[in-house]
């Protein structure tokens, strides 16, 4: 083992924090680093940007790059809130971002009950893929939420389903906060475009535009940016479909392939 752990700046995305330092005038390259990030990451981190329209082609920071940092999320995240104002769908996109910046996930995952949660999530599932299954189990607890049942009602309806409250609790309170940078974005977080979820999906794919990954003629799927070859993980609802093309929000390696989680077809 290493003599002492890697540097958090040396192993997570630098994305969001390229970003902050632009809205301060700064150039992560050019400070002066006790451990600096090699250039690659640099630049991938500058590439997500551009391509996010966060900053130009001479790496200034854009209009929607300053509105992209008000948002306590990671830019690809508020790329798609703000595109929502677009596209009248906010309330939706909030609802299922808000789980996705949760620090544990929504469905909880026991092996000794796999069958009976799959069966207790049909419910919530939606044939477009995992966001808006999200959406429906998020629904469905605010449903529950604004009847008459107390904490001991919504707990055991959670068990039941096999959902995580306390996801549902810590993204409530995201999703809050969220509403409070709309308000000061003049972006209208109330606007819903209720059933045309297809809205939602577009919304989503201007954050996500870099995590996505073409059907190839052998039933696998290829990124779009980047020649991995990846795999949709068994825990998606669409597992056992072949779609054209998926936009993810996760990336799991293992030593022999890429799963993907949470992907909506597009």
């Amino acid at each position: 083992m290493a003599l002492a752990p890697e540097p958090e700046i040396m192993r997570c995305s630098l994305t969001s924090s390229i970003l902050q330092l632009k809205c301060l005038n700064q150039n992560l390259e050019e400070l002066d680093l006790m451990d600096m990030p090699d250039v690659e990451s640099i630049a991938s981190s500058l590439k997500s940007l551009w391509l996010l329209d966060a900053i130009n082609a001479s790496k200034e920071l854009t209009p929607l790059g300053r509105q992209m940092a008000f948002f306590p999320l990671e830019p690809a995240h508020a790329r798609s809130v703000i595109a929502s104002k677009e596209h009248g769908c906010t309330l939706e996109v909030l609802d299922i971002i808000s789980v996705l910046s949760a620090s544990s996930k929504l469905f909880v995952d026991i092996t000794e009950q796999r069958d009976a949660a799959a069966e207790a999530r049909r419910m919530f599932r939606h044939a477009s893929g995992d966001h808006l299954t999200i959406l429906n189990a998020v629904r469905a607890y605010e449903e529950i939420a604004s009847g008459n049942g107390g904490k001991a009602t919504r707990r055991e309806w959670c068990r039941k389903h096999f959902l995580n409250e306390r996801t549902l609790l810590e993204a409530a309170e995201i999703r809050n906060q969220l509403r409070h940078t709309c308000v000061r974005l003049n972006i209208d977080w109330k606007v819903s475009c209720r059933d045309k979820e297809e809205l939602v999906v577009r919304s989503l794919a201007y954050g996500l535009a870099q995590n996505s990954a073409f059907l190839q003629p052998d039933g696998s799927y290829k990124q779009t940016m980047g020649q991995s070859v990846v795999k949709i993980h068994p825990g998606s609802v669409l597992c056992d479909k072949k779609v054209p093309a998926i936009i993810y929000d996760e990336l799991v390696s293992d030593a022999y392939l890429s799963l993907i989680s949470k992907l909506t077809s597009v």
